[in-house]
């Protein structure tokens, strides 16, 4: 079965970035490589710590119940001032996988876990991504970066950087971040709402979104079928402002794979993704460089 598995997580840690690549090349799983540091030079972004204050109008009709502390639609107006931000997040996948290949089905269970420190600027589309996943127990481990300058994306391969073409990657970065989705869902009242030192607001994610987020990570091939439920969306406030959030769902998914040494199989994969977001700077401008490629 190792060898299987050794497959299947190298599957898993290529999903995202399936399609990503334009022709000129291939996206990198060298387990040795490093996420983009802020230190490095050229393609790395450098802090230089401008205050923004640029402000957006809060969307109409949101609703303004509150049981106490603040309305959905104050909070919907601080989110709407959010104009750059960082945030780190923490990804654990836990699934069932089941590998058919010539009549026989072996089974396993794979664990992974997703690291990601990134910055997103709204203002002039850019935005920087480190990504690392590692496989457990046995922490075998792959890197990825992403650079985006005006809307244009990188991605760093074994052979440097390339540009990216692909419009789901460009729909996660603007669309599915969690200020994004705040935004999005605080235009609603919330399935539950917990008062405390933090305040917990939670949702049900829309089918719509749940099958995008699902797709980024786990659709290795155009023809994956992917089936994802219970999606939970959590946005969490301290005196009003963001602070971080989660996002949770079940999913299973069905792939066809075929490999030069081992054949044609058919993976499914049925498991749970949990994540874990904490935002760790607001309207604090870096700079954002095009990488040399």
């Amino acid at each position: 079965m190792k060898k299987y598995a050794l497959v299947l997580v190298l599957i898993l840690l290529t999903g995202f970035t399936a399609g990503c690549i334009s022709s000129n090349g291939q996206a990198s799983t060298t387990s040795s490589e490093s996420p983009v540091s802020e230190s490095q030079t050229a393609s790395s972004p450098t802090t230089t710590h401008q205050q923004t204050t640029t402000t957006t109008t809060a969307a109409t009709e949101t609703p303004t119940s509150t049981e106490r502390g603040y309305s959905t639609e104050e909070l919907l107006k601080g989110v709407s001032e959010i104009r750059q931000f960082t945030y780190t997040s923490n990804a654990t996948i836990s699934m069932n996988v089941t590998i058919e290949q010539e009549g026989i089905s072996q089974k396993d269970h794979v664990n992974l876990t997703i690291i990601e420190e990134s910055y997103v600027d709204f203002d002039s589309w850019s935005a920087w991504i480190n990504s690392t996943t590692i496989s457990q127990p046995d922490g075998a481990s792959t890197s990825i970066s992403y650079i985006t300058v005006n809307n244009v994306t990188y991605v760093k391969t074994a052979v440097g950087w390339m540009k990216a073409d692909d419009e789901t990657l460009r729909e996660l970065i603007w669309e599915y971040n969690i200020v994004s989705l705040a935004r999005k869902y605080l235009a609603r009242e919330p399935e539950e709402r917990v008062e405390g030192d933090v305040l917990t607001l939670r949702y049900r994610l829309d089918a719509d979104d749940l099958k995008v987020l699902a797709s980024a990570y786990f659709a290795s091939t155009p023809d994956t079928e992917i089936s994802v439920d219970d999606g939970i969306l959590e946005l969490q406030f301290r005196d009003g402002i963001l602070v971080g959030g989660s996002i949770s769902y079940t999913v299973s998914a069905k792939t066809s794979v075929s490999d030069p040494t081992l054949g044609n199989m058919t993976i499914i994969q049925e498991g749970t993704w949990s994540e874990v977001i904490e935002i760790t700077g607001i309207n604090e401008k870096k700079s954002v460089k095009e990488p040399s490629t």
